[in-house]
């Protein structure tokens, strides 16, 4: 399964945040090797969604805004808007969906449903304990 480049640089920047409790931005980008513009872009969107908050000034950076085990995957998703998990049909988009007479829109609108049950599922703690090799 593919994952969006903004959902898993998204869940990186979480992980280190999670990690260390209180980084900045260019530390995340430098411990992830990931570009920081990238990065504070992303960070702007989690800020949005209440998933982190900053603090500002030379010792500032991020934290969670709430424990890891309340922010859950599906959070991440719709923060950094990632519908790339999104059947289609239930959007209206693809060369092959036509619209309100899809037979398949049903299915589509299902399968989206349940997708989105499994992704509010896993934690960012959950993921985190997968990342750090434990069993949950």
């Amino acid at each position: 399964m593919a994952v969006n480049t903004k959902t898993e640089y998204a869940l990186r920047s979480l992980l280190e945040i999670a990690d260390k409790g209180h980084v900045s931005a260019q530390k995340i980008s430098e411990a992830q090797r990931l570009p920081k513009k990238y990065i504070e872009h992303l960070l702007s969107l989690l800020k949005s969604a209440e998933i982190v908050r900053s603090s500002p000034g030379s010792a500032g950076g991020y934290e969670l805004s709430r424990p890891a085990d309340e922010i859950k995957f599906l959070d991440v998703l719709r923060a950094v808007k990632d519908d790339s998990f999104s059947a289609s049909c239930a959007h209206r988009h693809g060369k092959f969906c036509f619209g309100q007479g899809c037979t398949l829109s049903p299915f589509f609108s299902r399968l989206e449903s349940e997708l989105a049950v499994i992704f509010e599922s896993y934690s960012l703690s959950d993921i985190k304990s997968i990342w750090e090799g434990k069993v949950i």
